[in-house]
């Protein structure tokens, strides 16, 4: 009598199992290879501190640094060579957030036993069971010194041309101030009337450009300037030139924070003085009131400047582009330099309308 039974389940179960095996070793043998050729730092760390495991880069990386032969279940601290109290309390912090179950992530500084500085960035992981608890952390960490000296080598260039394009606005901005005294100087000696108001005007509008100058050197950001700030002190700068108090002509600013450019302040910046200028020599009588008005804002990428007065009004058959005079024909092209739309309503005074987009 026999007994027999079927087992080719089971051979095939023990062949599927023995290949899954071998798979998983030859999984764990690449990943060990990746891990050891790696330019990184790997090693764990369990609840007491201790370094658990760790591959040749960390423990190489050790030697040069602290000069320490690492060994498993060698103390974290004494290991890393970390002393001082805070920096202890500061990597605990990190190991109780991991532990927690959090991914951590920062970047460490550290001196090595003769004084030169390192820095280094950490990714800190949990390394959870199947139960979920957390008994180790894995530690991957890479040499970001060459980095992070780049990093300080081109903020200390880009300060010394701060510095240096900072000065340059300070030199233009006292040039033109030694300009602006110059015609001063030669008006002393001017008679003519209209030769006066020609040397009070250019020097008008060296100033306006010196604003600009003068406020580039006073703001840590040189790619923009408050054009709104820059209005104000403008207009307070003509109205002391012209001699006016605001007892006799009302100043009415609607102006909002809008940052222009170089390339765009200045011209607009000789616009606002133009019309500005214009207004106090011809819209109003000697003994007239009157008001006038700045408004500046920006809608959808387009800033949008209006200038006007309540005076006497520019006659209707004048055409700003074919003006004989200066100040208009100025208006005119720096209107075009700033690619921009010029409009004029005559309807109650003299109003000026500039729209320009914004660079």
């Amino acid at each position: 009598m026999g007994i027999s039974r079927d087992i080719t389940e089971l051979k095939l179960a023990e062949e599927e199992f023995k290949k899954s095996e071998e798979l998983n070793k030859l999984q764990a043998a690449k990943l060990n290879t990746v891990i050891e050729s790696s330019s990184h730092y790997f090693f764990t760390v369990d609840k007491n501190h201790c370094i658990i495991s760790f591959n040749s880069n960390f423990k190489n990386d050790l030697k040069l640094l602290q000069q320490a032969k690492l060994k498993e279940n060698d103390d974290f601290f004494l290991s890393m060579g970390i002393n001082s109290k805070r920096e202890k309390v500061k990597w605990k912090r990190y190991f109780r957030i991991s532990f927690s179950g959090k991914h951590f992530h920062f970047e460490n500084e550290q001196k090595d036993r003769l004084g030169n500085t390192h820095y280094r960035e950490f990714f800190i992981n949990p390394i959870k069971k199947e139960n979920g608890e957390i008994d180790e952390l894995s530690i991957i960490g890479r040499d970001i010194t060459e980095k992070k000296l780049a990093e300080k080598n081109l903020q200390d260039s880009l300060k010394q041309k701060e510095i240096l394009l900072k000065e340059v606005h300070h030199r233009v901005k006292n040039n033109m101030q030694v300009i602006s005294s110059i015609l001063n100087l030669q008006s002393a000696y001017v008679k003519d009337i209209k030769t006066l108001q020609i040397l009070k005007e250019s020097q008008n509008r060296i100033k306006s450009m010196a604003f600009i100058h003068e406020s580039l050197y006073t703001n840590d950001d040189f790619s923009q300037i408050d054009f709104s700030e820059y209005i104000t002190n403008l207009v307070q700068n003509l109205f002391r030139t012209y001699d006016v108090f605001d007892d006799n002509i009302i100043l009415d600013l609607q102006i909002d924070r809008v940052y222009l450019n170089l390339d765009s302040a200045i011209p607009c910046g000789l616009i606002v003085n133009e019309l500005i200028s214009n207004s106090l020599k011809y819209a109003f009588d000697i003994n007239s009131g009157g008001i006038i008005k700045i408004m500046l804002t920006l809608e959808k990428e387009v800033v949008v400047l209006t200038v006007g007065d309540n005076g006497k009004g520019i006659p209707q058959d004048l055409k700003i582009e074919y003006s004989q005079t200066l100040g208009l024909q100025l208006i005119s092209s720096l209107v075009e330099q700033l690619e921009g739309e010029l409009s004029l309503d005559r309807q109650n005074g003299t109003i000026f309308t500039i729209k320009f987009k914004m660079d």
